[in-house]
């Protein structure tokens, strides 16, 4: 009965132990997060600030509000300073003779107005695209400082569509084109 009772004993302090432990690994983890999360803000809010990012777009909104999965996922917006490259499907009418089934363009940055909401976290920004046969599309862009971010673009020759997606600082590694004149 000794030795019973001995043994409860010795389990019942191991198992307050390891709950112990547990705990504190529990908080450590937690404080590891909310350190990458901090880091990752402060990334993405000097990426745009500096006009440097990536937006990959993973979702499209149709006219009719559906939003439907972009697939496959190699769908995007590059900011890098005055150049912008665009490489989007596209799901809507054509104002043109031929049909567009996707905007992909490499160019220039025009007027580009950027407000900020500091309390919110959340950067609107206007941007005029020209590509090199002088073709302007607006975007319009929301962008959030935890890293979500949708995109409207509009063109003359194309219906207004909505985006959703992430949002990627750009490093200067894996920058490596150049635009036409």
């Amino acid at each position: 009965m000794n030795s019973r009772i001995f043994l409860l004993l010795i389990v019942l302090v191991i198992g307050a132990f390891s709950c112990t432990v547990s705990k504190e690994s529990y908080s450590l983890r937690a404080e590891k997060r909310k350190a990458e999360r901090l880091a990752s803000q402060v990334a993405i809010k000097k990426a745009i600030e500096s006009r440097r990012f990536v937006l990959k777009m993973d979702k499209i909104i149709l006219p009719d509000g559906l939003m439907v999965d972009l697939v496959p996922r190699n769908n995007f917006i590059i900011i890098n300073g005055e150049i912008i490259s665009v490489s989007l499907g596209y799901a809507g009418r054509s104002f043109g003779a031929r049909q567009i089934s996707g905007i992909n363009f490499n160019g220039r940055t025009g007027r580009y107005l950027m407000k900020s909401d500091e309390a919110k976290g959340i950067y609107n920004i206007q941007v005029e695209a020209i590509t090199p046969n002088k073709d302007k599309f607006d975007i319009y862009l929301t962008l959030g400082e935890n890293g979500y971010c949708s995109a409207s673009v509009n063109n003359s020759y194309i219906q207004s569509v909505s985006y959703r997606g992430i949002l990627v600082p750009l490093s200067p590694e894996n920058v490596s084109y150049s635009i036409r004149k």
